[in-house]
């Protein structure tokens, strides 16, 4: 392996779509919070990838009645906090990007707009603890993507300015989130967006997998 320490110095992920694929208990909280209300509507595979990468509370209000948001919210996570450990599964090459970048002794963690504690126990739960030296999300007392302020915390945290961050995200919500932060970022056609859409974005690169984010960190941006 072509080391990279010169270069990147730390790297940050989003957790669903870039290292977990947690999309089918999204949807089936999206679906009973949707029947709980009432509702014969129920999301698609398409329509739930739509509602993802900001905010529950912006999804679910496109959803339901604006008086009636924060109590779905709270019926989503109920549903969700029941059926997500067992239903999220790591994205392919999570375990081996992870492995890899941390037998280098580079700093790794996670920014994501899920609830912070539901993020650190999925974390837990993958037993990545050891892989990833911090995580921050929702409710941890930062602003959301596409805000930076997560990221700059991560930066200061590991004490790694931002331009010597590897962000890899899945969204324009991610990408929005490293420019501003100052962090060259790679998007994955893994989550929310094809490839075609997040090339258009023009991030640093655009990957199929983990696998390629590897090999993209080992050739171009090395050289960064």
């Amino acid at each position: 392996m072509t080391p990279f320490r010169g270069s990147f110095q730390a790297l940050l992920y989003d957790l669903d779509g870039t290292l977990a694929d947690s999309f089918h208990p999204i949807r089936e909280s999206f679906n009973a919070m949707l029947r709980h209300f009432g509702l014969s509507r129920q999301l698609s595979p398409e329509e739930s990838l739509q509602l993802v990468g900001g905010g529950l509370e912006e999804s679910v209000a496109q959803l339901l009645p604006s008086q009636e948001v924060a109590r779905g919210t709270a019926i989503f996570r109920t549903h969700y906090e029941s059926i997500y450990l067992e239903t999220t599964h790591p994205m392919p090459y999570a375990d081996e990007i992870l492995s890899e970048i941390k037998n280098l002794g580079l700093p790794q963690g996670v920014v994501t707009n899920k609830l912070g504690s539901s993020a650190r126990a999925l974390i837990r739960h993958f037993k990545w603890e050891s892989l990833l030296s911090l995580c921050i999300g929702e409710h941890d007392g930062y602003a959301l993507k596409p805000s930076p302020e997560m990221l700059l915390a991560a930066a200061e945290r590991m004490n790694v300015p931002p331009s010597r961050i590897l962000f890899v995200g899945d969204s324009p919500f991610d990408l929005e989130a490293g420019r501003r932060a100052g962090c060259p970022v790679v998007l994955l056609s893994t989550g929310t967006h094809t490839a075609a859409e997040l090339a258009a974005l023009r991030p640093d690169s655009v990957e199929e997998s983990l696998s390629g984010v590897l090999t993209w960190i080992r050739g171009s941006g090395r050289d960064r």
